[in-house]
């Protein structure tokens, strides 16, 4: 078998010799602009001038932000109609608004047909922007959703009102998850990572520092909130315990202790109905139950074994509760790959549906996974910080607050449901299994 030989692949232009006519082809010029080219037809050896248009590379459409910003608004409408900056102050918009308002008033322009729909176009701008709620939420979603009555899609109102609510904010604080989905959507169009011609774009030194910096700067910002967020914990579970650490005269006061329960239950109680309640008053209680027990054998066994034995067991629950966090994680993403598959090859609207209903459950699922894993971690910083034997507190008042704190995640985890969640495979499971019995005929009650 002969073996054929190959080429590099090199683009070529097409032309006709203006004496024999012959269609000939020559290699593309490495040219950025209209010029001519000289070219030799291969059949008559002809000489003449071609014009090539060297082809651009389309511009790339920049991606949009999703959400604006105080500093960068998605949109500046509001701020066009009633001709101030985007920086304005309050008192500024409603100087603009009364001067507008007075020359615009439909009884002052009478022949205008138009005059109605630009009062009230001034009178909505002024109403958004003089609120500094509105005024924020339409910097961040624009006019569509700036009415006192729109229906605002922001990412830390959606996570606070689906995991616990205002409720649980003094236990673990606002999920800074939630913060870094927003920013994600808030962030300019950034450089193409790739060049036209498809290759990686490498960056220049200037670029690189821009970029460490920018990095760096964010990694503050976020270490900085997280201080202010444990302090404030730290602060709210130290006043909590004190109803039993300055209360009780050992460990064992049953009186102050029983008092104590009850508190901790009906708190449990008034935490269970919220959003994913019992499952967030579990994560709780087990991170304080744990580090309330790891430090009691600290310091009740010889050498602190106990308390080595109980730091073994937290460690190996982070790592399992990351290694369920990216398989929650994976599994959407081979939802989305189903999806995407399903739609090229043609799906019913009942199979879209149906994987479209498993996506959202599996989402939900991982969203939860990963705030669950933000909330542990932070309430372990909080904890060890309550505990901590360097605070200068006496070692008997620490013992009361951990023991105060082991009741109070026994109570948390004690917390049943009225009714089971999509997150109780289990229940999902037996529950599936018993209608099929019931179609079957197999099921009695």
């Amino acid at each position: 078998m002969s073996v054929l030989q190959s080429r590099p692949v090199v683009p070529h232009t097409q032309a006709s010799c203006p004496s024999c006519q012959t269609r000939v082809e020559y290699p593309t010029q490495a040219v950025s602009t209209t010029t001519a080219v000289q070219v030799q037809c291969f059949n008559c050896r002809t000489i003449f001038f071609d014009k090539v248009v060297q082809e651009q590379p389309a511009p790339r459409k920049p991606r949009g932000r999703k959400i604006g910003t105080q500093d960068n608004p998605l949109e500046t409408k509001y701020y066009d109609v009633l001709g101030v900056k985007i920086d304005a102050t309050e008192l500024e918009i409603k100087k603009a608004y009364r001067t507008l308002a007075i020359k615009l008033h439909p009884d002052k322009n009478r022949d205008d047909p138009n005059a109605d729909e630009r009062f009230k176009e001034i009178a909505i701008a002024y109403q958004t922007l003089s609120d500094p709620a509105l005024r924020k939420k339409y910097n961040e979603f624009g006019a569509k959703e700036s009415a006192p009555e729109g229906g605002y899609v922001d990412p830390e109102e959606i996570f606070g009102t689906i995991f616990g609510g205002e409720k649980f904010v003094p236990i673990f604080g606002h999920i800074s998850l939630a913060r870094d989905m927003k920013t994600a959507l808030q962030e300019d169009d950034e450089e193409p990572e790739t060049n036209p011609t498809g290759q990686k774009r490498i960056l220049s030194p200037e670029e690189k520092a821009k970029k460490l910096q920018k990095e760096q700067t964010v990694l503050a910002q976020k270490a900085k909130e997280r201080e202010e967020r444990v302090a404030e914990l730290v602060k709210t579970l130290e006043r909590k315990l004190s109803i039993f650490s300055e209360s009780a005269t050992s460990p064992n006061d049953w009186d102050v202790r029983r008092s104590w329960q009850q508190i901790c239950q009906i708190e449990a109680e008034e935490l269970r109905g919220e959003s994913f309640g019992v499952e967030l008053l579990h994560a709780i209680g087990f991170v304080y139950s744990s580090k309330a027990k790891h430090f009691l054998a600290t310091q009740s066994s010889l050498f602190g074994v106990g308390g080595w034995l109980h730091g073994v067991q937290g460690r190996y629950h982070v790592f399992s509760e990351t290694v369920g966090t990216v398989r929650a994680a994976l599994e959407v993403k081979a939802v989305f790959e189903q999806i995407a598959a399903a739609e090229k090859g043609g799906v019913t609207p009942e199979q879209r549906k149906k994987l479209e209903e498993q996506a959202a459950e599996k989402g939900m699922q991982a969203l939860f996974k990963g705030a669950k894993l933000e909330i542990e971690s932070v309430l372990r910083e909080t904890c060890d910080r309550v505990l901590n034997p360097e605070s200068g507190i006496p070692q008997n008042k620490l013992v009361l607050r951990a023991t105060a704190l082991e009741i109070l995640g026994e109570a948390f985890m004690s917390a049943q449901k009225d009714v089971p969640s999509v997150l109780d495979s289990d229940y999902v499971r037996v529950e599936t299994q018993s209608s099929k019995a019931r179609n079957s005929g197999m099921y009695s009650r």
